[in-house]
């Protein structure tokens, strides 16, 4: 079987490489003209720990990881919230989780494939027609070829689940915030390895990645949905935070590229299907829950694992129906959880900040976040 990947992100790698030990043939097109160097960390436990093992990547991915150990947050003045130690989260999950940057997770999963698996940079899907037994695909290089099934693992904007499902409008749910990251020179040191700013609406976060550079994030509540032109982003971010502590403010003074830098509104995909004849989607394209929900990536490599699983055992139609049955009870589940996230990774009041500053030190330490370990596993996906 022939299958077409549109995006070299973490879902459309992770099936790739998971279609490659199954005996399948997959095909990658990414519209970036080299591997996307944009994001922020992400984190890959639970289930999307266990694809990485199967795929013998666990050493590659830890040699990568952040070293995420001590947080501190404090107040837009610069007064100490609370402080929390990374690793009791990750203890209480006997270690098998980590931190890496977006980047560095894709880098792993092309070096498994190198020279196995053809990975077209600079191109797209412009067209497509699903014959019944085939899908007749136009690529922007001005190319016509035929494959088994396309997958659409091109994020929550997907270009091909708009070709072939409908427009963006139908899928995205804005949640009332937007958010920006890039990297930047650190030329400031910092006493921890990842330093939080709160307020009212606000949240500005900033981690060390290890190599010399620093990585932002930033999060604020806007129900403006239209686009903010790249000239225009910076300025939008400064006026809200650039009174803040020297730490974020100094992130204002270097200009940004915005080609390796992300700058969106956050919004939730739910698609009422996840495939539509010989067409499928993965990852954000068909379940984006945000990064609010800090499962995202687990979870897109989880159901590339699936999909590929299901496509290696049964006839395509029957796989396609196993893949979504499998996955969509508790992605729901998920997606309903990351929606609430957002009130307390932005509180909305004093109250809502006094809260969290009482909350998550209290979560992240013993006997608390034992039990919280144990939520999280209940929730997540399971490649069983």
């Amino acid at each position: 079987m022939r299958i077409l990947i549109s995006g070299a992100g973490p879902a459309g790698l992770a099936l790739a490489n998971c279609l490659l030990d199954v005996g399948l043939t997959p095909v990658v097109v990414e519209r970036a003209p080299a591997l996307r160097t944009a994001g922020y960390a992400v984190g890959l436990h639970l289930g999307g720990w266990e694809v990485a093992e199967r795929l013998g990547l666990i050493d590659a991915l830890k040699a990568r990881a952040i070293s995420i150990q001590r947080a501190d947050y404090r107040d837009a003045q610069g007064r100490r919230l609370f402080s929390y130690n990374y690793r009791h989260l990750a203890a209480a999950c006997d270690d098998r989780m980590l931190v890496i940057m977006r980047d560095a997770l894709q880098e792993v999963l092309v070096e498994r494939l190198a020279g196995r698996v053809p990975i077209r940079y600079g191109t797209t899907i412009t067209a497509l027609a699903d014959e019944g037994e085939a899908v007749e695909v136009e690529l922007s290089d001005g190319a016509r070829e035929r494959f088994d099934l396309v997958v659409a693992a091109d994020g929550y904007r997907s270009g091909v689940r708009e070709l072939h499902f409908g427009p963006h409008s139908a899928f995205l749910k804005p949640l009332g915030y937007r958010s920006a990251a890039w990297r930047m020179p650190s030329s400031r040191e910092m006493d921890c390895d990842y330093a939080a700013f709160m307020y009212i609406d606000l949240q500005a976060g900033l981690y060390r990645v290890g190599d010399g550079t620093i990585s932002t994030l930033f999060c604020w509540r806007d129900d403006d949905t239209s686009r903010v032109p790249p000239e225009m982003r910076l300025t939008q971010i400064a006026g809200r935070f650039s009174d803040w502590p020297t730490l974020i403010a100094d992130t204002f003074r270097h200009g940004v590229d915005w080609t390796n830098g992300f700058f969106d509104t956050i919004c939730q995909v739910n698609a009422p299907e996840w495939s539509r004849g010989r067409v499928v989607l993965v990852g954000d394209a068909a379940h984006c829950m945000t990064f609010l929900s800090g499962q995202g990536t687990s979870t897109a490599v989880v159901g590339a694992h699936v999909l590929a699983s299901e496509l290696a055992s049964r006839p395509l139609e029957d796989a396609l129906a196993a893949y979504e049955a499998r996955l969509r009870p508790k992605v729901s589940r998920l997606m309903k959880q990351s929606e609430q996230i957002g009130g307390h990774y932005v509180p909305r009041s004093r109250l809502g900040l006094a809260v969290q500053s009482w909350i998550i030190p209290a979560l992240m330490r013993p006997p608390l976040v034992r039990l919280m370990a144990r939520k999280m596993e209940s929730s997540s996906l399971s490649i069983a």
